[in-house]
């Protein structure tokens, strides 16, 4: 009995380590990524908590990971398509929740665009224009990096 449960502290210890290092890319977070499958990530790292959204005809759905709670994701046909981070972890370039624009500006430059709709979000797109990272803003602070398919990101629950 001591051993599982040493086994238990080890691996939930080396699984916290892990996640520590993760960043926000566009493709997503950590194993939370553009095109992992709603069935592996509902049966892994911590698993799914009940969804949040589903759409009408089910090919949408948004769900927060259990184990990280800062973290909502967004599937399409039960393939993530966008990941919702609020707090906790920060991009590859070190932005976090709560920086200020002119941190964004300073790593980005005139890569980083206002939405056409939505003068608090800020967009970073990808070269090949697929994938990108939105950074929703207040009072000129960071409040929300989500990262995926540049088409999820141009609502504010995706499913596009």
């Amino acid at each position: 009995m001591k051993w599982s449960i040493l086994t238990l502290a080890m691996l939930l210890a080396s699984g916290a380590q892990a996640a520590a290092s993760w960043e926000i890319k566009p493709e997503g977070l950590g194993p939370y990524k553009v095109g992992a499958r709603y069935e592996n990530l509902g049966k892994t790292f911590g698993g799914l908590e009940a969804d949040k959204f589903i759409s009408e005809d089910k090919s949408c759905r948004v769900a927060r990971s259990k184990r990280y709670p800062s973290v909502e994701v967004t599937f399409v046909k039960k393939v993530v398509a966008r990941v919702d981070v609020s707090g906790g972890f920060g991009t590859d370039r070190r932005v976090q929740i709560g920086d200020p624009f002119s941190k964004l500006q300073r790593l980005y430059g005139d890569a980083v665009k206002p939405h056409p709709e939505h003068a608090d979000w800020l967009m970073v797109v990808t070269g090949d224009r697929e994938l990108a990272i939105r950074y929703m803003m207040r009072e000129g602070k960071v409040v929300s990096i989500d990262a995926g398919k540049r088409l999820q990101l141009q609502t504010l629950e995706g499913c596009q």
